[in-house]
């Protein structure tokens, strides 16, 4: 399994972003690619659209509410999280016709805890509680529980210097 963060390059500048967290914890299972427009990332345009998921609520029948209901002929091997504010998210998706071709799958039924950014999307989540998610759902549980922990942390911290 590996995840890869198309990361809008503000989000690159951020102390508080949670990406770094992922990369953290999961090292040479999880991938930083900066979202270009002009240039879109070879790393993904490499992807096989067959063991490929795209963790994108997008309204279409595409789009699938469990990782199961997908039903993909082989493992999901790469998940791609676009890593960003749900604004920039938007406009890596909708920029970016490579990934309109990839089969996507909502997280729904789930509560974003991250303090810092209060997110404006019902349900929206950060990049680490989604990358929590995938890790749970593919029944890695060690490296799960490693990041919600290491989150759990950061988001804490986050908490007291809000205070301050």
């Amino acid at each position: 399994m590996h995840i890869w963060l198309l990361t809008h390059s503000q989000e690159l500048l951020k102390a508080n972003g949670t990406g770094q967290l992922v990369k953290a914890v999961l090292g040479n299972q999880c991938h930083i690619v900066e979202w270009s427009r002009v240039n879109p990332p070879t790393s993904i345009l490499e992807l096989s659209p067959d063991d490929t998921l795209l963790i994108y609520p997008e309204d279409t029948q595409d789009s699938f509410s469990s990782i199961e209901d997908v039903g993909s002929a082989t493992p999901w091997k790469n998940f791609i999280i676009l890593d960003g504010t749900w604004q920039q998210a938007r406009k890596i998706y909708n920029r970016s016709p490579y990934l309109h071709g990839l089969r996507k799958h909502a997280i729904e039924h789930l509560t974003s805890s991250y303090i810092r950014r209060r997110n404006q999307v019902v349900g929206g989540l950060c990049t680490a509680e989604i990358a929590i998610y995938l890790l749970e759902q593919q029944l890695e549980r060690k490296n799960a529980k490693s990041l919600k922990e290491r989150f759990e942390a950061f988001n804490r911290q986050t908490a007291s210097v809000d205070e301050n």
